[in-house]
C-alpha cells in the first residue's frame, strides 16, 4: 500500500512483484519488510536528500541472484504464497500444510542457511526465500513434523553458529483450500507484529502472539485505567512482577515456578499471596490468571517503548 502511494509521487516509477535480477546503478529499488512488492524509481528523478529519506522509510531491494528459489517446488510455493498464483502441484485433499516463516536481521549466505534448515526439518519440507535472510519453510503434517521445542533449540544453535539473530513463526496446519492464503496472510501479520513488539523471543506461534496482538487493539486509555493498580505494583516491585508472570507461564504451578526462578517454593507462594491480597484478583482461577497475564504483557510493551 505504501509503495503504491509512493508510485503516485513518481509516475515514472514501476511496481513489480519480483526483485531486480541484478545490480541496477540507474535505479533505486525499494521494498518493504515483507518483500511482497518492489518499486523501481529512476535515480535521475531523485535528489540525494530524497534517496536518504526513502532509505530510512523503506528497505533497498536486493538483487535476486544468490538467493533465488532454485527448485520447481520452491518457485511454485513462492509464487503461491507471495504472488497469489495458483499452486502447480496437486495434493490429496486430506493433506494439511503449515508455513514456518523465518527472518534474520543480518544478510545470510543462502546455501549455508539451506544446509542448516535441511538438517533441522524433515526431508519433504520446502524452503522458500523472499530475500537472503527472509522466507518460509513449507511443511506437510506428518508424524515427524518439527515440535516447537526442537525449533527453539535449533534457533539457538543457528544463532551461535552464524552469529545471527533468527526469528521464526510457526504457522498452524491448514488444508490447501481457498482459505489457505487468507490464513497465511494473517500469520504474516502476526509475525510482523511479533518481531516489532515481542522482541525477546526467537520462536513465535499463534498462541504466544495473539494475546499481545489482541491487547494492542484495546484503547490505551482503557488499559491504563483498568491496569493502573497492577502497573503501580509492578513498577514498585520488579521481582514480584517476574514471579507472577513466570507463575502464569508455567500453568500456575508453584513448584515449577520455583524451579525456573531458583527460589524456594514457599517464597514463590508468599509472593503470589502478596499479589492476590494487594490487587484483589485471584490468579489461581483461569479468569484471574488471564486478566493479570494481559496486564503483564501490557506492562512489558510499555516498558519496551
Amino acid at each position: 500500500m505504501m509503495l503504491s502511494k509512493l508510485q503516485q509521487k513518481y509516475p515514472e516509477s514501476k511496481l513489480y512483484t519480483n526483485p531486480p535480477s541484478g545490480k541496477d546503478p540507474d535505479t533505486l529499488w525499494l521494498t518493504t519488510k515483507e518483500n511482497e512488492k518492489f518499486l523501481a524509481i529512476p535515480k535521475h528523478l531523485l535528489t540525494s536528500s530524497e534517496v536518504d529519506l526513502l532509505l530510512t522509510l523503506f528497505s533497498e531491494a536486493e538483487p535476486s541472484g544468490g538467493w533465488e528459489n532454485d527448485t520447481p517446488e520452491s518457485r511454485s510455493w513462492h509464487d503461491y504464497l507471495y504472488e497469489r498464483q495458483s499452486l502447480e502441484t496437486n495434493f490429496p485433499t486430506k493433506d494439511q500444510f503449515r508455513v514456518i516463516q523465518f527472518s534474520f536481521k543480518e544478510k545470510m549466505e543462502t546455501e549455508l542457511l539451506k544446509e542448516a534448515f535441511r538438517s533441522i526439518f524433515a526431508e519433504h519440507a520446502i524452503i522458500v526465500f523472499t530475500s537472503s535472510g527472509t522466507g518460509a519453510i513449507v511443511e506437510k503434517q506428518t508424524g515427524t513434523s518439527l515440535p516447537e521445542e526442537e525449533l527453539l533449540s535449533a534457533a539457538a544453535v543457528i544463532e551461535g553458529d552464524f552469529f545471527a539473530s533468527p526469528a521464526f513463526f510457526i504457522g498452524r496446519f491448514h488444508p490447501l483450500n481457498e482459505c489457505f492464503l487468507s490464513f497465511f496472510k494473517e500469520e504474516k501479520n502476526l509475525f510482523s507484529f511479533a518481531e516489532k513488539n515481542i522482541s525477546k523471543r526467537r520462536v513465535f506461534t499463534f498462541p504466544s502472539t495473539f494475546p499481545s496482538f489482541a491487547l494492542q487493539h484495546v484503547p490505551k486509555q482503557i488499559k491504563t485505567r483498568l491496569f493502573a493498580d497492577i502497573t503501580q505494583l509492578f513498577t514498585e516491585d520488579e521481582e514480584l512482577r517476574k514471579t507472577i508472570k513466570t507463575y502464569l507461564e508455567n500453568q500456575s504451578n508453584t513448584s515449577q515456578t520455583a524451579k525456573v526462578l531458583f527460589m524456594h517454593r514457599n517464597s514463590v507462594q508468599y509472593r503470589i499471596d502478596k499479589f492476590i491480597e494487594r490487587i484483589g484478583i485471584d490468579i489461581k482461577t483461569f479468569q484471574g490468571a488471564l486478566t493479570v497475564y494481559l496486564a503483564c504483557l501490557e506492562f512489558e510493551q510499555e516498558e519496551s517503548r
